[in-house]
């Protein structure tokens, strides 16, 4: 590494740390031993990086401390994975909990050398519980390459019953294989699901229409109407879970115009709207909550690139430019 590279390496992992210790300011997060294990695995991590974090409200309670790191330089698998895993055996040597890997690494031993997953992040959510609380890994899969290989064994191990429409949507559509590692020794897996806006379109890549005619058939007005609006719509499908919907967009200020939020959620936006190097935001939630005129169960995220460059595989399309 020169001189030149090792300075600019070392620029953009202050900024990582300074993305995240302005948010855990703003937020009032207390410093813990974990979040400074992950603060040392962020650092630990070469070249560019995208930082998402993420906070979730539940009525009037905010859980703040929920982030995810990923080098989004090219396709870095399976060396990315190296980093979740020195983050997990020191979370397990230092603090004493035993992680349940063995979804993670029964997938990741048949897929070591698949072409079609492009990296994985390393993310940290704590809660007050144990069993509320987890490590991430999150697997990319490439945009232009057909994920039903990976899909069919995300769902072995997953174990769900999903009608054959569902089915169609995750075997055609997914884009990333999300693995929660709890601190209670449980663990489990999801499935995410994209499509673009209206306004928007993934060059080379047609899967979206599955999922768009999927959440147009099984998902009420409203939530066709959002996903209209929005730059790209995911999908978190889980055996697990009740589906949530994650309304991103590449400008920030879209947001109050589709959503209205309680006072905390107010209060996280004004925060958000006004961070650096944002690649896109969005909100995260149920359809249930979607019901209500004003939510107070849901998320509010936003990736920030340690580069300042945008990073969207999704463009606008050429009849919206």
């Amino acid at each position: 590494m020169t001189l030149t590279s090792m300075l600019t390496n070392n620029h953009l992992k202050a900024r990582r740390l300074q993305f995240l210790r302005g948010y855990q300011e703003a937020f009032d997060v207390e410093p813990t031993f974990m979040l400074s294990l992950f603060e040392e695995a962020v650092l630990g991590i070469e070249e560019t990086c995208g930082v998402e974090s993420k906070c979730n409200v539940e009525k009037d309670q905010l859980f703040a401390i929920d982030f995810q790191v990923c080098n989004d330089q090219g396709r870095t698998w399976p060396m990315s994975l190296t980093h979740a895993v020195k983050f997990m055996d020191k979370i397990e040597s230092t603090v004493g909990v035993r992680l349940n890997r063995n979804l993670l690494e029964q997938f990741a031993t048949l897929h070591m050398d698949s072409h079609k997953i492009q990296d994985n992040t390393v993310g940290i959510d704590l809660r007050p519980r144990n069993e509320d609380s987890c490590i991430k890994v999150y697997l990319h899969l490439g945009s232009e390459e057909e994920p039903e290989e990976l899909v069919k064994t995300a769902l072995e191990l997953d174990g769900g019953s999903y009608s054959p429409e569902l089915l169609q949507v995750l075997l055609k559509s997914t884009i990333v294989i999300g693995f929660n590692l709890f601190l209670n020794g449980y663990s489990d897996l999801e499935l995410w699901a994209t499509c673009p806006g209206e306004q928007y379109e993934v060059p080379n890549s047609d899967r979206g229409k599955y999922l768009k005619q999927y959440v147009q058939n099984n998902f009420s007005q409203k939530i066709n109407d959002l996903l209209r609006e929005s730059t790209f719509l995911v999908v978190s499908f889980s055996n697990q879970k009740e589906p949530a919907l994650i309304f991103h967009y590449e400008d920030i200020k879209e947001i109050p115009k589709n959503f209205f939020f309680n006072s905390l959620g107010d209060r996280i936006y004004s925060f958000c709207q006004g961070q650096d190097c944002m690649t896109y935001a969005g909100v995260a939630v149920t359809e249930r909550e979607l019901e209500k005129d004003r939510l107070e169960n849901f998320s509010i995220l936003y990736n920030q690139r340690d580069e300042c460059k945008p990073l969207l595989h999704i463009k606008k399309r050429e009849d919206f430019s």
